[in-house]
């Protein structure tokens, strides 16, 4: 067996699981003390997926966020807390993602999985708590505080092409993934559902390193 690991995430940028999950993945990696004694060299690839794909591609109003009806529940606040996420329910409008989608999918080819995961996290910030909605010029802008170039993401998020081909890989990832997102898959091999706790993603790398 080896130290090393593939490891890919099928979630969709708005799922608040999928920053909880990160941060247990980056949690569990640091806390394993691997049989061999060699730390697990991991690259985590992030892969598309839509919550809701029939979304409107300026999104949909959400309804106020009130104490009676608020956007973030008591439980997601709890576990976003717990790893350093402080969910805040601000933006106003459920966005369609498939621009997102196609930002991370440039960001794997210019700079591999080390620049993708960097965005996502820069996503998820950017909507989870400043509220802001990942259109394609707020994409545009924290795409190049990690280093890609502007000219290049207008023109990804202007290919229709690419926007096509992110799409279908959307929909054949809905098909594939059972029991829902953020869905985790190592060396290729399908493993769970949901943001686990660290010693959950342990006993997976007990099997593969």
């Amino acid at each position: 067996m080896s130290n090393k690991l593939r490891i890919e995430i099928y979630s969709d940028i708005v799922d608040p699981g999928a920053g909880v999950g990160k941060k247990r993945l980056e949690t569990a990696l640091s806390t394993y003390n691997p049989r061999k004694g060699e730390r697990i060299d991991a690259e985590v690839i992030w892969r598309p997926y839509m919550l809701r794909p029939n979304t409107p591609p300026d999104g949909l109003p959400k309804p106020p966020n009130t104490p009676d009806n608020p956007r973030v529940g008591a439980g997601m606040k709890r576990a976003g807390l717990s790893v350093g996420i402080d969910f805040t329910g601000k933006c106003d409008r459920t966005p369609n993602t498939l621009l997102g989608h196609a930002l991370l999918e440039l960001a794997l080819e210019e700079g591999g999985p080390a620049k993708q995961n960097e965005l996502a996290e820069r996503v998820f910030k950017m909507y989870y708590t400043d509220g802001v909605f990942p259109d394609a010029s707020n994409l545009s802008d924290v795409g190049q505080e990690c280093g890609l170039k502007k000219e290049a993401m207008e023109a990804a998020l202007n290919d229709d092409e690419r926007l096509e081909k992110t799409q279908m890989a959307i929909n054949q990832n809905r098909r594939m993934v059972r029991g829902g997102v953020p869905f985790f898959v190592f060396n290729g091999r399908p493993a769970f559902s949901g943001a686990q706790d660290p010693v959950v993603f342990h006993q997976v790398f007990d099997q593969l390193v």
